[in-house]
């Protein structure tokens, strides 16, 4: 044993910094969790804002290639999920066509903000015109499409009348 000939003081000397280690790494951890849990839950309140949009938003590369997606967008080309449409993305795209594609990433990248009569391929390969509000993304490199639903919603054609009071008194409790 190579330590039987030291001095206890320096024994001592090593414990003692050896224990203010093992506390500095506790400490160390003990942030890092905190770090970690915080990273966790501001994710989780993004995604929770991403997919209750009442409107499909997409991050594309400047390819055409879809990034990200929320729910809606999955929902409005048929897709159960994003993750399904990602991956069926890679493959088929989302665009009606590779003319379709370019066409709206030039549109975009050109300053045209809204973009009407888009076609996008569906899960079932028919095809759908949606009006979408592009931008591009300097970092990283994307572009942002909203994609606006193609029917109006019900209670946008429905006469004043056949609302609730309670709505068209400004109060969405009704």
């Amino acid at each position: 044993m190579r330590d039987q000939h030291r001095p206890k003081q320096d024994l001592i000397n090593e414990v003692v910094a050896l224990r203010k280690q093992v506390a500095d790494l506790r400490e160390a951890m003990i942030a890092r969790r905190r770090v970690e849990e915080a990273l966790r839950q501001s994710e989780e309140q993004l995604r929770a804002l991403i997919d209750a949009a009442p409107v499909g938003l997409c991050l594309f590369r400047p390819n055409g290639t879809p990034v990200a997606a929320n729910r809606p967008f999955a929902r409005l080309l048929g897709y159960d999920s994003t993750s399904e449409l990602l991956r069926m993305a890679d493959t088929l795209g989302v665009f009606g066509s590779r003319e379709e594609q370019a066409r709206v990433v030039t549109l975009v990248e050109r300053g045209l903000e809204r973009v009407a009569g888009v076609v996008f391929r569906r899960k079932d390969g028919s095809r759908q015109a949606f009006g979408v509000i592009g931008c591009v993304s300097a970092e990283p490199p994307a572009v942002v499409l909203v994609v606006l639903e193609r029917q109006p919603q019900p209670w946008r054609s429905a006469p004043l009348a056949a609302l609730s009071p309670a709505w068209t008194a400004g109060s969405r409790t009704g």
